[in-house]
């Protein structure tokens, strides 16, 4: 059965202790925590300084685990040095996550940007004359051949994130068959975020998360809410006809989600993320929280289907 977490960059400047971080979760029932790989994850910190002991024992000692870490790197910026560095720094958080007992890393696909915004386009053939998809698939090939060796060495998987406004590559099923395709791995998958799956109409939620049974190795959560009126004022190229909401907020169905992740053979986190404007903070992340305990099927008594079930 699935256990629910949600992330925080606990122990970075301006922010809680791991500790504070740990009774918070234990207080509004959550089972585990996602951790971004700054504060008590930073790699220095763990794997130089010996870190890594303080981080289990806090979390522990309140009856958590670490969920994942969050290591948003950019192995496909068109400047090779930053990729090269980004690169080190993945690395280095496979390590971390190796000392600190944890079993996955989120991250991004990458994407080229200029001036700190993502450009180019990605789509099928015939395409457009600004469509860099061979060039970056080859690119994505060699930077990630590495990291899927390093992830593989130290049995740490990575799940590549979903979103495409943070500048992904990976954003749609063709891109994932491709990027799936040009590293083969079994310690390279997905994180499942059926949020950006309705602006992008990228329907039935569940029929998305059935195509890719085996291939969601994380599922860091929000919803999405769809404005009609706003769509039929704005048309699709308009800013606010969709907004991010906590689950339980917007249109997703939780109790259809989880169940074709649970048959699909998925039994890992549900972590959730807030991006909720009319629900900022810790707020809506135990909203969230809440929502979710509710509609997942009861740790007593249940069964896991024996064969899952598939639509490829």
């Amino acid at each position: 059965m699935m256990d629910i977490s949600f992330t925080s960059s606990a122990g970075a400047e301006n922010t809680w202790s791991l500790a504070e971080c740990a009774t918070w979760a234990k207080k509004h029932d959550f089972d585990c925590v996602r951790l971004t790989d700054s504060g008590v994850l930073d790699s220095e910190l763990v794997l130089e300084q010996g870190g890594a002991a303080e981080v289990k024992e806090t979390l522990s000692g309140h009856g958590l685990y670490l969920s994942c870490i969050s290591a948003h790197c950019n192995l496909l910026d068109d400047d090779i040095e930053i990729r090269e560095a980004q690169s080190e720094r993945l690395l280095r958080a496979i390590e971390t996550a190796r000392a600190v007992d944890c079993p996955v890393i989120i991250c991004g696909s990458g994407a080229p940007v200029r001036n700190g915004q993502f450009y180019g386009m990605f789509s099928s053939p015939p395409g457009n004359a600004s469509d860099r998809t061979d060039e970056l698939v080859d690119r994505y090939s060699q930077m990630f051949e590495p990291i899927a060796r390093a992830a593989e060495e130290n049995d740490i998987r990575i799940a590549h994130d979903v979103a495409v406004r943070m500048g992904n590559i990976g954003c749609n099923p063709e891109m994932w068959d491709r990027l799936l395709d040009a590293v083969a791995s079994d310690h390279i998958g997905l994180s499942c975020d059926p949020s950006h799956w309705v602006w992008m109409m990228m329907m039935p939620a569940e029929d998305v998360i059935r195509e890719y049974a085996g291939k969601w190795y994380f599922a860091d959560v929000k919803d999405c809410e769809v404005s009609e009126r706003m769509l039929y004022r704005q048309g699709i190229i308009g800013n606010w006809w969709w907004q991010y909401r906590v689950p339980g907020r917007g249109d997703l169905d939780w109790a259809k989600i989880s169940g074709a992740l649970i048959e699909s053979g998925y039994d890992y986190v549900l972590c959730v993320e807030n991006e909720d404007r009319g629900m900022p903070g810790l707020e809506g992340l135990a909203y969230g929280g809440r929502h979710l305990r509710r509609v997942l099927p009861s740790r007593e008594g249940h069964e896991a289907p024996k064969t899952p079930w598939l639509i490829r």
